[in-house]
């Protein structure tokens, strides 16, 4: 069965999966239930469309200072979700991420970042276990303007999957995320399969962007892409 992102029956309420729940977990190390979640997922007939609130947790040390703080902007507090644009084709797309524009300037704005593309796949080697479809975000061409967290990431390839489960307000999507290299066709391959550097958990619901402005935000100002873009 194939859902729409819209189906209530994907929303549990009170007590349900949220990104900072799913935050928690990671944070304490429940990487088994995590997996289980993420082998387990939903079947959706398209990808998600708009703006997410996130929450991520880098689960692996990185010796180089400068990379670890460019891994961080997209796995710490100062990334907040990503933005997923329209496109006709309901499978394929491309987005942005939530980032502060400047680490070293605490109040910085939240500007749209760290360019993807993403599709909406039946299955995926790096998710073998996987019973749902998938979505796959890549970088290979990920600057938009000068920024510095984009150079260095431009340097250190990662790669993301992400599959949706049930949440608090509706679908959330749980995601890996690796470290690799890519081809000169932009294919993926990952240093290690086994290792990730990140999970990170994003939720297109108005419910969680609502929590993430009322319980997560630090009153930081935030660019939007507006009207959001059509892919053709």
């Amino acid at each position: 069965m194939r859902y729409a992102h819209d189906d209530p029956s994907l929303k549990t309420g009170v007590g349900g999966l949220t990104v900072w729940t799913l935050h928690d977990m990671a944070q304490r190390k429940q990487f088994d239930e995590l997996d289980d979640l993420f082998n387990n997922g939903l079947t959706m007939n398209s990808l998600p469309v708009g703006l997410a609130a996130g929450a991520a947790a880098r689960v692996f040390d990185i010796d180089n200072k400068l990379i670890a703080e460019a891994l961080d902007s997209l796995t710490g507090r100062s990334w907040r979700g990503k933005v997923f644009f329209r496109s006709n084709n309901k499978t394929v797309s491309e987005g942005r991420n939530r980032i502060r524009s400047s680490l070293l300037l605490p109040g910085s704005p939240i500007v749209p970042m760290a360019k993807f593309t993403t599709r909406l796949l039946d299955s995926h080697p790096l998710a073998p276990n996987a019973k749902s479809n998938v979505v796959i975000l890549n970088y290979v061409d990920l600057k938009t303007r000068p920024y510095w967290q984009e150079e260095v990431l431009s340097k250190v390839p990662v790669y993301d999957v992400q599959v949706a489960v049930k949440g608090k307000y509706g679908p959330v999507f749980i995601g890996k995320t690796w470290l690799g290299k890519y081809d000169v066709q932009g294919e993926f391959t990952a240093s290690d399969p086994d290792k990730l550097i990140a999970w990170y958990f994003i939720d297109f619901n108005d419910g969680a962007i609502k929590e993430q402005k009322e319980e997560h935000w630090d009153g930081s100002d935030e660019e939007f892409i507006e009207p959001l873009p059509l892919v053709a």
